[in-house]
């Protein structure tokens, strides 16, 4: 059974394709490596740190990129119960208000099960957000396991590939983290 890691951002812009790109290489690390599903500008090929790995391919896992559709086509690649889902937002009150909306939604559609395979990243652009006490809300709300913060990260700015051994320590350990979620949650990676 091939699982599905969507990748959904609340807009556009907020980091999406960076971190499927991060995640296809931490992937392709521990083995076999992802297909590709590119649903934006075709921008992700760009920004993978050791390009697709194209004769690695590992038809079982499957990272989709769909871009800034969290709130639409995202909920609804959540319909297989091997379909797992992230949602990429900002770090900052506008983005956190859309990820709350998108958790409401795939607790309304899919219960308690669609929200255990679900975990958003809020990716913060450098700024002092001033979101403690939002994202302490969600925790509550949601649970703690469900939400995690990407800091700033100078190796993750502007475009090309994204240079690995440049990864600040605290990018890779969040991508860790992330990784280590998805193969916890049901159908995982």
């Amino acid at each position: 059974m091939t699982v599905r890691i969507v990748l959904a951002g609340t807009a556009g812009g907020v980091g999406t394709t960076t971190l499927t790109a991060l995640l296809f290489d931490r992937v392709s690390t521990s083995g076999g490596v992802a297909t590709l599903a590119d649903h934006t500008s075709g921008d992700l090929g760009a920004r993978l740190a050791r390009g697709d790995g194209s004769a690695l391919v590992d038809p079982t896992v499957l990272l989709h990129d769909l871009g800034a559709h969290a709130e639409g086509e995202g909920l609804d690649l959540l319909e297989s119960p091997s379909g797992l889902g992230i949602v990429v937002t900002a770090n900052t009150p506008i983005g956190l208000a859309a990820a709350h909306r998108v958790l409401q939604a795939v607790r309304a559609r899919y219960s308690e099960a669609g929200l255990a395979r679900t975990t958003v990243v809020a990716i913060s652009n450098g700024r002092r957000p001033g979101t403690a006490g939002l994202l302490d809300a969600l925790w509550s709300e949601f649970g703690r396991e469900i939400l995690v913060v990407l800091g700033h990260d100078p190796a993750l700015a502007g475009g090309g590939p994204i240079a690995a051994h440049r990864l600040d320590w605290r990018t890779v350990t969040v991508r860790d983290q992330i990784v280590r979620r998805l193969r916890t949650l049901p159908g995982r990676l």
